[in-house]
């Protein structure tokens, strides 16, 4: 509505303008031309072509309107398909997996920022926190995504104690920024960035070094979860 009335209070004023233009030119060809001694004919007929030219000022301004106006409205349908579109994944995902609706909103914001899968995070989270924000593991790590202190350390100096991570919003952050350096860290593998997220890359690169047999249960675990490569 606000765009609506900009563009009406544009074309009034470009309305205003070209009558003001045209009154002027007018003036100054009759004066120049000793046109104000023409014939009752001769005035009608330039007032005529006063009248077209200024029908097609309005006409252009009226099609830009318009035009504007369609630009608007394709982008606002663009925006509520999308909308629809999230909408009923979100829905979706949380049917099968009974996450709740402001963790889901939160996870799935991360996944943009840090272009990754959001349904194989919601099984992530799943598989460590069964969605409990208060969640503790055996080798300190808390939250929602289960991050260790440390580790949330170096992703956020600012942090001062691990009560810290028990806050949903930022301990999803740091989680999803914890797995997107995984993945980097592992070419983009999900297999890989997720054996590292469970048991740690630095013991992970450890067993690879010595090829080890290294055990997918945790990957199964989320496979499981319903989560596809």
């Amino acid at each position: 509505m606000v765009t609506t009335t900009r563009g009406r209070r544009t074309s009034d004023r470009a309305l205003r303008t070209a009558f003001a233009v045209l009154k002027e030119v007018i003036r100054e060809i009759m004066t120049a031309t000793h046109l104000d001694r023409l014939s009752l004919r001769g005035t009608a007929l330039l007032l005529v072509l006063g009248v077209m030219t200024v029908g097609l000022v309005i006409q252009h301004q009226e099609i830009r309107r318009l035009r504007d106006f369609s630009l608007i409205q394709t982008d606002m349908l663009g925006r509520q398909q999308e909308w629809a579109t999230r909408a009923a994944t979100h829905l979706d995902l949380i049917g099968r997996y009974g996450i709740p609706y402001a963790y889901l909103e939160v996870l799935a914001r991360q996944c943009t920022i840090h272009d990754l899968d959001l349904e194989f995070m919601v099984g992530l989270m799943q598989i460590e926190s069964n969605f409990n924000p208060n969640a503790q593991s055996n080798r300190n790590a808390y939250g929602l995504m289960q991050v260790r202190f440390p580790t949330a350390r170096e992703l956020d100096p600012s942090l001062t104690s691990f009560w810290q991570l028990y806050d949903p919003v930022r301990n999803i952050r740091l989680g999803a920024e914890y797995f997107r350096g995984l993945l980097d860290r592992y070419h983009g593998n999900y297999r890989m960035a997720a054996l590292a997220y469970n048991r740690g890359p630095t013991r992970l690169d450890d067993e690879i070094l010595v090829e080890a047999d290294i055990s997918d249960r945790y990957y199964r675990l989320i496979r499981q979860a319903g989560i596809v490569d």
